[in-house]
C-alpha cells in the first residue's frame, strides 16, 4: 500500500471567497501527480492537496499558493 501525503490549507470564506472564485479552474483539477479538491463551510474554504510523495506535494502547494498570491495582488491593485 502506498502511503499519500496530504495538506489542508484553510482560508477564512468572507475575505478569500472571490479569490478562490477566480482561479478555481486553476486549482480544482490535478497538478501532476497531486490532487487538489477544495471543500468549505460556513467560514471557512479548504484547499486539499493529495501527493504521493513529498516533492509532488511541495510542487503543489507552491503552485496553488502562487497563484492565489497573484491574484490577490491583481484584485488588491483593483485593475479589473
Amino acid at each position: 500500500m502506498n502511503k499519500m501525503f496530504k495538506v489542508k490549507l484553510t482560508l477564512k470564506k468572507d475575505k478569500y471567497s472571490k479569490y478562490i472564485e477566480a482561479v478555481k479552474p486553476e486549482i480544482s483539477e490535478t497538478f501532476g501527480r497531486s490532487r487538489i479538491r477544495l471543500e468549505e463551510d460556513n467560514t471557512s474554504i479548504y484547499i486539499i492537496i493529495n501527493a504521493p510523495d513529498t516533492s509532488s506535494l511541495r510542487a503543489s502547494v507552491s503552485s496553488v499558493t502562487r497563484v492565489l498570491n497573484i491574484v490577490r495582488k491583481i484584485m488588491e491593485e483593483d485593475v479589473w
